[in-house]
């Protein structure tokens, strides 16, 4: 993806002051965040969300303007009408009558119970991983259409495997099947990513599945 919704690492590019830190400074920002928790936590059945995949379809003319929270209100309305659940008519005239959703099971303490569960995400591994911790690797330099987790200013760049999380969801927009991908942290330094004008000390940590990596020849 190179649109205006990747531009990590871009002079002059920052998150509005209200934005910084992602707090939920405003009453809407924290309704909005409850609705998503709802969605996410798989208790309102049809649902088909993809927030990260929805929010890059914004047109970039809006996107740049968008409080952060509104980006993620966007996405969700999105996920809503795509799934049925909503019609556009529906949120547009919210003083009107609507379906009735008595039927839903979405009671707060679901959704706390899902938010505070300790479960992991990781998928069991079928296949072994490509890469070790300690190992060099180089991004790829790929610059797909689509979603994809890997930022701009890690393509072509090299690192270390610094942590490896064993295999997770691949969340890429790809055509072909790449079977089970292994997800792992990997450390740049900031004089890799950004040259001569980063300060020695600095490291970046991005986290990549095998589909982004390969690795250095001896």
């Amino acid at each position: 993806m190179n649109t205006i919704h990747d531009i990590g690492g871009l002079d002059g590019l920052t998150l509005p002051e209200r934005d910084q830190g992602r707090i939920l400074n405003e009453e809407w920002e924290r309704h909005v965040v409850g609705v998503a928790l709802t969605a996410w936590s798989t208790l309102i059945p049809g649902y088909s969300g993809s927030l990260r995949s929805d929010i890059e379809r914004i047109p970039p003319e809006l996107y740049l303007k968008m409080p952060y929270y509104a980006k993620w209100l966007w996405a969700e309305e999105v996920a809503l009408i795509r799934s049925g659940l909503v019609t556009r008519a529906e949120l547009e005239n919210p003083d009107t009558a609507m379906r009735s959703v008595d039927s839903l099971p979405y009671r707060p303490q679901d959704v706390v119970a899902v938010v505070e569960s300790d479960e992991s995400y990781e998928l069991p591994a079928e296949v072994p991983p490509r890469f070790a911790v300690g190992d060099e690797v180089i991004a790829r330099n790929e610059h797909p259409p689509g979603h994809s987790r890997m930022p701009r200013y890690v393509r072509g760049r090299r690192g270390v495997i610094h942590n490896h999380h064993g295999v997770h969801l691949f969340q890429d927009d790809v055509d072909e099947d790449i079977g089970q991908q292994h997800l792992y942290t990997i450390k740049f330094t900031g004089r890799e990513l950004w040259g001569s004008r980063a300060h020695p000390n600095d490291v970046i940590y991005a986290e990549l599945s095998d589909y982004h990596l390969e690795g250095v020849s001896a």
